[in-house]
């Protein structure tokens, strides 16, 4: 999805670092930490992950269960071991930096609770800390900057960053809405460490932030206008020509080669497929390889991970409902929660409406959730539904509902099981009854079997590492959904027009806007591009996929781009369709 699980342990192979020279702990707790840091990276490299657990505290052992940790050890930590040198680096806010060195350099952060255990136990890939050695006047004043921000940022202080706010970045974000974007956008992301100075482009610094780009920029008055943190991307290309079926006669086919060689031709993305519906035409391109070095094109049957593109999908059988008579947008859903649940006063003034657009007050992801992980590459299939009821039951609110958009695949989950128990069919046959059925998208499936397998494309974590398509249980209706450009270009069509008697007034109700508050435009499922409010899209992302699909109805365009790594092809998504509406005359 499109962020659906944070994980503490970050991992990517990093080459020609240079070492530090060890520092010496100065104070007591220092030492004390240093103490638990070294035995736990001891038990690491004996091979005993059980007895490196039993060091944690509660607070970790909450978020981190043992098969969790197991699984954790086992598919990540067992490539680098083992751990030769653990180089002290400094202290700050009682957390110790390590520079840990191994199969790779990784930087190691460790803090401990009040009885002495770890409290936090984090490694992330290892960088020299940035100097602004060799930048020019211009670009150490920004560069100033954007570390106090920097800082701020790692101490959840927006109002302070905003005060350093020039008037062009005031003028598109207001103070309340960058207040939602730094507590949902930036401040889950911290702790993030020193930045890396890599270049500075017309007045904006870039700077490499672990797995991270950070962008900063100043206004004339040493006020910031660009501000943004953005996953890391290469600047650097791949020597061949990557493969690719684009016939480059037309100027549409330019025009997409354009966008998707940008993505496809900077190293370590693998593979593409897009799909366009331009001028009452249906294009189809593709770029890469299904499989890192097999040196096969990938195709518009060819099968991707969509994750949350399935909440659209959701979103149209709630309006199928709506339409049927069988619930409205407003009724609550406690209505058809089980007794032991909906008497929380909690759930009382939360709508249907609200789980659909991103408003319920419920959260992306339980606190909870992390304890049912037990496979890092599966992290949904062990959340189950006396899981989501047991959160429910004893659920407290901190706003209530309709007030603020938080996008959460918990509420879209819910909004399946809730569908389930309105038509009493599983939301499978819901889905194939009323979209893939009778619109024949026999490529929209929700598992993967043995006879697909020969046309799905490989996905590869952030890491580059190939990791399966995520399966699902309870919260199956934020994000199981998998298909091709084929499919996902017809569905998109949709959209725009279609003589379904039962589809075409409801997807015209999904694209009635429930909430706006200027950063987010949402109907029911769909979300509106916020510099285009013509443009319904949605964008999906699993463990090694990336997905977006975008649909004009007023221009008669729709995009499809899927990718099979977990890197910016869903950014590839919205460049396109700007870029196709602007020869759109």
């Amino acid at each position: 999805m499109d962020k659906p699980i944070s994980f503490i342990f970050i991992f990517v192979l990093l080459l020609g670092l240079s070492f530090l020279r060890a520092n010496a702990q100065t104070s007591g707790s220092e030492i004390q930490t240093d103490i638990v840091a070294r035995k736990a990276i001891k038990f690491m490299n004996a091979g005993l992950p059980d007895s490196a657990y039993q060091l944690a505290g509660s607070q970790f052992k909450k978020q981190i269960n043992p098969d969790l940790w197991n699984s954790i050890y086992k598919s990540q930590f067992s490539a680098f071991l083992p751990f030769k040198e653990v180089d002290f680096i400094n202290s700050a806010d009682s957390v110790n930096k390590y520079k840990l060195v191994g199969q790779v350099t990784l930087t190691y952060y460790v803090s401990l609770d009040k009885e002495g255990k770890l409290k936090d136990f984090l490694f992330k890939p290892y960088q020299e800390e940035g100097k602004p050695g060799g930048m020019d006047v211009t670009e150490k004043k920004t560069d100033t900057l954007a570390r106090k921000i920097l800082n701020f940022i790692n101490h959840k202080q927006a109002d302070s960053i905003y005060a350093y706010a020039g008037e062009s970045f005031k003028s598109k974000i207001d103070a309340k809405t960058w207040k939602g974007i730094a507590e949902n956008g930036l401040f889950p992301l911290i702790p993030l460490g020193e930045p890396v100075f890599i270049n500075s482009k017309n007045g904006v610094n870039k700077y490499k932030l672990n797995q991270y780009q950070y962008i900063f920029g100043l206004d004339k008055t040493g006020k910031f206008r660009a501000l943004a943190l953005q996953p890391y991307r290469e600047d650097v290309l791949k020597t061949e020509k990557v493969l690719s079926d684009n016939p480059l006669k037309t100027q549409l086919d330019s025009v997409v080669n354009k966008v998707l060689s940008a993505y496809i031709q900077t190293k370590g993305n693998i593979g593409l497929s897009a799909a366009v519906y331009f001028k009452g035409k249906s294009y189809f391109y593709n770029y890469g390889e299904t499989r890192q070095g097999n040196a096969q094109l990938p195709t518009d049957h060819t099968l991707y991970d969509i994750g949350s593109i399935t909440k659209t999908f959701t979103g149209t059988l709630l309006a199928i409902a709506v339409n049927q008579g069988k619930v409205s947008l407003q009724t609550p859903i406690t209505k058809f929660l089980p007794d032991s649940v909906n008497s929380n006063p909690a759930l009382k003034a939360i709508t249907f409406k609200d789980l659909a657009n991103h408003t319920s007050g419920l959260p992306g992801l339980p606190d909870s959730f992390q304890s049912t992980v037990k496979d890092i590459n599966q992290p949904y299939v062990n959340y189950k539904i006396q899981n989501v009821f047991s959160f429910l039951k004893y659920f407290k609110a901190v706003r209530g509902p309709g007030t603020k958009y938080e996008y959460s695949n918990f509420a879209a989950g819910l909004l399946g099981m809730l569908l389930e128990r309105i038509y009493h069919k599983p939301y499978r046959q819901l889905v194939e009854q009323y979209i893939t059925g009778p619109e024949k998208l026999k490529e929209t499936l929700f598992t993967v079997s043995n006879a697909d397998l020969k046309r799905l494309a490989q996905g590869y974590n952030e890491q580059g590492n190939p990791v399966p398509v995520w399966n699902f249980d309870a919260l199956q209706a934020c994000g199981v959904l998998k298909s091709t450009a084929f499919d996902l270009l017809i569905y998109g069509k949709l959209q725009l027009n279609t003589s379904n008697q039962i589809l075409r007034p409801a997807l015209l109700l999904t694209h009635q806007v429930t909430f706006n508050d200027t950063a987010h435009i949402v109907g029911l499922g769909w979300h509106y591009l916020k510099d285009d409010k013509n443009v319904l899209q949605h964008a999906g992302g699993t463990g090694g996929y990336r997905s977006m699909i975008c649909a004009d109805p007023k221009r008669q365009i729709v995009v499809v781009v899927l990718t099979n790594n977990a890197s910016t092809g869903d950014a590839s998504g919205i460049q396109l369709i700007e870029a196709l509406e602007a020869i759109d005359k």
